[in-house]
């Protein structure tokens, strides 16, 4: 398991026999040696020479930034465990600086001053005595009096000194309004010695600066290091955070008003406040703002804007390109395509076809069945004839794996076609390096955001054609904006929509049929007998519901379909939370799946796991799913679609378990069973497009298992989208001119 050392020193309490009561004590004493340390928690296993005791005591628990021959004061709960003795469970740890001999030679050669050892260290104390970290703090030339250590040498050393008692410093400051140790280290690896100097002039920028620190902890710093309700910074990150919050939402944008009540409700404080800090944020261009046709103010992040200028700009540039076929030739190659592929094109699809040919920016969309791909490998097989270069895309790497398989032809990553470069943080092709091809189809692009749409649009070449194929009743993207449905909805490009179900129910099953029905707001047709590839069962209650999700998964469709629940059956839930949220289910799931693995903390071989967030430097991204191969100290070894992964400690936030996902992190994915879960506790996330996407996803079997109120309400719920965007009004404006 990951960290098998941790591991041990997590079992030193609760495992392995009976531990006596725990009691509070209060120790003081000098680390003598320290047996294991994690980096990147703190949690440290330390022997300790503490005051009025005999021998040595262990303390367990996070302790970061501590070290050999440094003394300490802790409060825990002691015990004793009959196979490791006593024991401390640390609570709370501050560390003090060493202030003899032994405890100074000790500090410094712990390992943690870069460059010194055991023998350095004594030379260090023989020649400055017990005040040496002093001098070396206030005086840190007189290092070069040491033997061994020159002038080039002796800065270096006093630098390390200095930074690790700034991590103490900061550790005890911390630790003294209540931050807990994993949020200050984190704070620590983002600024190093320049943290103190941050929480002290604007504890806020932590939101934004540092993963995994939100506004609400950062305001809760903020307050214990006594700033003021109606500060200025506040009241600036205030607003900041909810136009972050919006585009979390998928708004591109917030009106005025919207903007200024979310803000004073968030933080708390009379309206009137905000206005100053608004103008200060408007001043310093970090927020732009435009009249809206209602007479509002739409108030942008100033990237955002700048995102969608780009990307209206581009499109309608794209547009005005020709397609690769006029009409009349368009017609023919239709018509010469169907004999090639030995499919004749239903006259729908043909008109799709032709109308697709004659565009510089087409779009191609329609339901399951309805002819998609095959249109698709028309239409690379009509430009391949004509000796034109075609590159295929999709959002994620699965979408682009079964792109690939279906066309014939390989396919990539959006990411890796406009050729990411983690070191310098950026696209590598765009309006200076565009893409030199005849012809671009990007397939999922319902699930393309303002942000990759803009630097897709950016790249497409002045000779290039970009055809976007999607299915526009699915969920909207994950990220900012409908970049999708407002180019249908500006007008700007022609679009074929497929309607006509050529799969029928005796060749592909109720899945289709029924995903059409609950398109239309129908609810679901059952199988008449046992046979089928859509089912329903109906559970009212959430936990029976929950186990009986984890015995499909892992026994009845195994038995009866022969799936593989590891990698053919995936469960989709709408929300985290709740006895039927992915959180319990995951648990559920694993037991049952993955035992050892479940027994212990963190993830570990075998696990099923998905990435939650882009990583550019392992070239893994957001939806991605992957199996646990190995785990040690230094991290995990993930299989994934793309072949195997090393994943270092700082990069595990990233990864999470997914035996069972949200609907919304399915989006691009299809496998060839899913379990939906779908419950009375999910009422306010239901709706005709969320379980027209989970439905969708099942290649070859659909169960769901819920309540049948939970399903007509996901039915009959057609809630609208909205977005707050103005991509389809900038293509117009710019069409216009």
């Amino acid at each position: 398991m990951l960290g098998g050392p941790l591991r041990s020193a997590v079992a030193l309490l609760g495992q392995g026999g009976r531990v006596s009561q725990a009691k509070e004590v209060k120790l003081r004493g000098r680390v003598v040696r320290i047996t294991f340390h994690n980096p990147d928690n703190g949690y440290t296993v330390a022997k300790v020479e503490v005051q009025g005791r005999l021998g040595l005591t262990t303390l367990v628990g996070r302790m970061p930034g501590v070290s050999e021959g440094q003394e300490v004061e802790c409060t825990g709960l002691e015990s004793s465990h009959p196979k490791f003795g006593p024991q401390v469970e640390v609570t709370e740890c501050r560390l003090k600086q060493p202030s003899d001999v032994e405890g100074v030679q000790r500090y410094l050669a712990s390992g943690l001053i870069k460059g010194v050892g055991p023998v350095l260290a004594g030379r260090i104390v023989e020649t400055l005595g017990p005040g040496a970290l002093e001098i070396i703090l206030e005086q840190p030339q007189r290092l070069a009096e040491v033997p061994g250590i020159g002038p080039k040498r002796a800065p270096v050393i006093a630098r390390a000194v200095a930074e690790h008692g700034q991590l103490r410093e900061l550790m005890v400051f911390l630790q003294a309004h209540g931050v807990p140790v994993s949020t200050a280290l984190r704070i620590w690896r983002r600024y190093g010695a320049g943290a103190l100097g941050v929480l002290n002039n604007n504890p806020h920028r932590l939101a934004a600066d540092v993963r995994g620190i939100g506004f609400a902890t950062a305001d809760q710093i903020a307050a214990r290091l006594g700033i003021a309700a109606d500060h200025p910074s506040r009241l600036q990150a205030g607003l900041l955070y909810i136009l972050g919050q919006a585009r979390e939402e998928g708004h591109v944008f917030l009106p005025y008003e919207e903007l200024m009540q979310r803000t004073a409700a968030e933080l708390r404080v009379e309206r009137a406040l905000l206005g100053p800090a608004f103008a200060r944020l408007h001043a310093q261009q970090e927020i732009v703002q435009e009249a809206l046709p209602s007479g509002q103010a739409a108030v942008y992040l100033a990237g955002m804007r700048v995102l969608e200028e780009v990307a209206a700009k581009h499109l309608a540039r794209i547009a005005g390109q020709p397609g690769l076929l006029p009409p009349k030739r368009a017609a023919r190659a239709a018509a010469w395509v169907g004999d090639q592929l030995q499919v004749k094109p239903s006259p729908a699809q043909a008109q799709a076809l032709a109308t697709l040919l004659g565009a510089g920016l087409g779009v191609l969309t329609g339901g399951p069945g309805t002819g998609k791909t095959t249109l698709v490998r028309a239409l690379i097989t009509i430009a391949r004839r004509m000796e034109l270069s075609v590159a295929l895309a999709a959002p994620t790497g699965r979408a682009a794996k079964r792109l690939a398989q279906s066309a014939g032809l390989e396919a990539s990553t959006l990411h890796r076609l406009l050729e990411y470069s983690p070191k310098e943080n950026r696209f590598l092709r765009g309006v200076e390096r565009p893409l030199m091809v005849d012809l671009v189809v990007v397939d999922e692009s319902s699930m393309i955001d303002i942000w990759l749409g803009a630097y897709l649009t950016a790249a497409i070449g002045p000779q290039t054609r970009l055809i976007l194929v999607g299915d526009a009743d699915q969920l909207p993207p994950v990220g900012p904006g409908l970049f999708f449905r407002q180019i249908m909805a500006s007008g700007a490009a022609p679009v074929a929509r497929l309607e006509e179900i050529f799969r029928q129910e005796d060749q592909a099953g109720l899945i289709v049929a029924n995903a059409h029905r609950i398109l239309h707001g129908q609810m679901p047709r059952l199988p008449q007998a046992g046979e089928g590839d859509f089912f329903f069962i109906e559970q009212n209650d959430p936990a029976q519901a929950a186990q009986t999700i984890c015995d499909l998964v892992t026994k009845r469709l195994p038995a009866r379909f022969g799936l593989d629940p590891m990698h053919e059956i995936q469960v989709l839930a709408p929300m985290h939370k709740g006895p039927l949220g992915c959180q319990n289910l995951n648990q559920l799931l694993r037991q049952a799946l993955n035992p050892r693995a479940a027994g212990q903390e963190g993830l570990g071989p075998g696990d099923r796991v998905m990435q939650v967030r882009n990583n550019y430097d392992l070239e893994v991204f957001n939806g991605d799913l992957g199996l646990v191969q190995a785990a040690g100290p230094d991290g995990l070894l993930v299989e994934m679609d793309r072949g195997p992964v090393s994943y270092g400690l700082p990069d595990l936030d990233d990864l999470t378990l997914a035996y069972a996902v949200t609907i919304h992190k399915s989006q691009g994915s299809e496998y060839p069973a899913v379990v939906i879960a779908l419950g009375q506790e999910h009422y306010i996330m239901l709706n005709r497009p969320l379980l027209y996407t989970a439905v969708t996803r099942g290649q070859r079997l659909v169960v769901i298992v819920g309540t049948r109120n939970a399903l007509r309400r996901a039915v009959e719920q057609d809630r609208p989208v909205r977005r707050y965007s103005l991509l389809d009004e900038r293509i117009k404006n710019i069409i216009k001119k």
